[in-house]
């Protein structure tokens, strides 16, 4: 079996069947969730005959109950909100990212003896679509019933580290209505404050690449949902990095609120793996307002 095939059977297959309960749950019809995954009704209601269990259990052979929980999260925000063209480009990217990182040598080569010697996935190469990551992540919060209320005075960005650098929204997010909006696409070097920021957290844990500043809202609500710290005064940019990155030096927090300081607004700074990450985390914080 090709490693493509192996990533169909032990990852997407299971993938899709886990991010299908967690829709029904949320009570989406089996033709409704059948439409955004891209997938026929009755491909549906195959995939529910087995249990959530079931699929969560094969997923845990190669990545640890955190990551499952981040990126059931992430597909089932972007299936809800962001259309199913970027639902399915997101699964194909990890798939391929997946494949390229090696982890899943050792379940093929376990499942399948005679490939012991096999490398054919150290010749892939994932190209980064941080832009598009970014836009993909606005979208999910434009379509958010109350992601509005989530932006501060400041105004609201939120930047990806690419291999370029930070990428963001030049001008911000601001609102419109009860929407949000941007003037621009975002590009490279458009937030130079939350590049920083992120880009300081990254170099302490380097699988944190993505941030987004909100509003001081809903604390006591979000410690219940996330990993939650919080920090401040701080009377500058330079201040709030500081203070920021050194709750990172004793672990991984999803939010940290700063209390502001000087002519500095109170913020929370959302972090995560990726925008699309970030912008899951913003919309569980929204059902707190």
């Amino acid at each position: 079996m090709i490693p493509v095939e192996f990533v169909v059977e032990a990852v997407l297959t299971p993938l899709k069947g886990l991010v299908a309960h967690e829709l029904v749950e949320r009570g989406y019809s089996q033709s409704r969730v059948g439409q955004l995954l891209g997938i026929s009704q009755p491909a549906v209601s195959s995939y529910l005959r087995n249990p959530k269990s079931q699929y969560e259990e094969r997923l845990l052979k190669f990545m640890d109950r955190q990551e499952l929980h981040r990126l059931t999260r992430s597909l089932v925000a972007l299936a809800e909100y962001a259309g199913v063209e970027e639902f399915l480009r997101y699964v194909n990217n990890y798939a391929v990212a997946l494949l390229a990182s090696l982890r899943l040598c050792p379940l093929h080569r376990a499942a399948y003896p005679e490939l012991k010697n096999c490398d054919i996935c150290k010749d892939l190469h994932v190209y980064a679509e941080t832009e598009r990551s970014v836009e993909r992540a606005f979208e999910i919060l434009r379509r958010c019933e109350n992601c509005y209320k989530l932006v501060p005075k400041v105004l609201m960005n939120i930047v990806e580290l690419g291999p370029g650098g930070g990428v963001g929204y030049p001008g911000r997010i601001y609102v419109e209505g009860t929407q949000l909006a941007a003037r621009e696409k975002p590009r490279t070097g458009a937030s130079r404050f939350l590049t920083n920021l992120v880009a300081e957290v990254n170099k302490i844990h380097p699988e944190i690449k993505a941030v987004a500043n909100i509003a001081y809202l809903a604390r006591d609500c979000v410690k219940d949902k996330m990993s939650v710290a919080e920090v401040g005064p701080s009377n500058s940019e330079e201040e709030i990095i500081k203070n920021v990155v050194s709750v990172f030096r004793d672990g991984v927090y999803d939010v940290v609120y700063d209390r502001g300081g000087s002519g500095i607004e109170p913020n929370a700074y959302v972090f995560g793996v990726d925008a699309v990450d970030v912008a899951s985390k913003i919309l569980e914080i929204s059902r707190c307002l």
